[in-house]
């Protein structure tokens, strides 16, 4: 497994944060990114991590802080990315995160179920488990484009000298372990699980790595992004966001974004869902 995805220096790419399962807004992504490649010929689609894991509950049990309603449906969003990764060699990626890190060597996450690597195994079944597991395990663990994006599954918290750090970095044999001991593991415990970076930190992160600025999900923004200083905004694309307020990124590979606030409304950080719309939110922030 590549742990650094080198991205182009053309073509448009797409970036979607956390879906935990939901394979609706999977579908409405995908759409976005079919669009493009009919649109111009050259795109890229990259998730950014926990595309699975999501909730097993009833639509009258469901707590408004989890957003939109939908019924986890991890398997088949990892069964259509590899479908879709095969029929897109080289333009459709994605990155582990903490969720994904769990089936191949991290430790097991307590989101929704007291053991939630055990819980999706077993739905899936061994033979489908482990073809999980193959597809996780060629996830990188951070990509860099030339137009100066960094992405990170979680916050730009990470201590590093160089890209060697991370191309150097092992997932493998925290299966025993808490989050609580990996995020005190140097390179990929602040990676996959950290919320937030200080502003020194994520500049240091960001410039070690070639890049301006880094997009990164993990943590939930219900408005649908955050930016914080000059070198990170935070994502929102679909779990525990509601439909009115999720958005992707789309990014001009061609460009050079000098800091996070190049990055446009209405241009770079656009709707997942442009025809739903909610009295008095605000997509602005800074």
């Amino acid at each position: 497994m590549a742990r650094v995805l080198r991205l182009p220096d053309h073509g448009k790419l797409i970036v979607c944060t956390d879906l935990q399962g939901c394979l609706r807004d999977f579908h409405r992504v995908v759409e976005i990114f079919d669009e493009q490649m009919a649109k111009t010929g050259d795109a890229h689609l990259l998730f950014t991590g926990d595309l699975i894991h999501g909730p097993h509950l009833e639509e009258s049990e469901w707590p408004e802080f989890l957003g939109e309603y939908y019924r986890d449906a991890s398997g088949e969003v990892i069964d259509e990315l590899a479908v879709m990764m095969k029929r897109h060699p080289g333009r459709v990626h994605a990155l582990v995160g903490n969720h994904e890190h769990g089936h191949i060597g991290g430790p097991h996450t307590a989101k929704f179920a007291a053991d939630e690597v055990a819980v999706l195994e077993h739905l899936l079944g061994p033979e489908r488990a482990e073809r999980m597991r193959e597809v996780l395990r060629d996830f990188a663990l951070v990509a860099v484009a030339p137009c100066g994006a960094v992405f990170t599954h979680g916050a730009p918290a990470a201590t590093i000298e160089s890209i060697r750090d991370i191309e150097e970095a092992r997932l493998d044999g925290f299966e025993v372990g808490s989050p609580i001991d990996i995020l005190d593991t140097p390179v990929i415990g602040p990676i996959l699980w950290a919320r937030s970076a200080e502003p020194d930190a994520a500049a240091a992160f960001v410039k070690a790595l070639g890049g301006t600025f880094c997009i990164y999900g993990h943590d939930v923004i219900p408005e649908g992004f955050e930016i914080i200083g000059d070198e990170q905004i935070v994502v929102s694309t679909s779990f525990g966001v509601f439909d009115a307020n999720k958005v992707y990124v789309a990014l001009d590979l061609a460009a050079h974004y000098a800091s996070v606030h190049d990055l446009r409304v209405g241009v770079e950080i656009l709707p997942l869902y442009p025809d739903v719309t909610a009295p008095g939110a605000s997509r602005a922030h800074g």
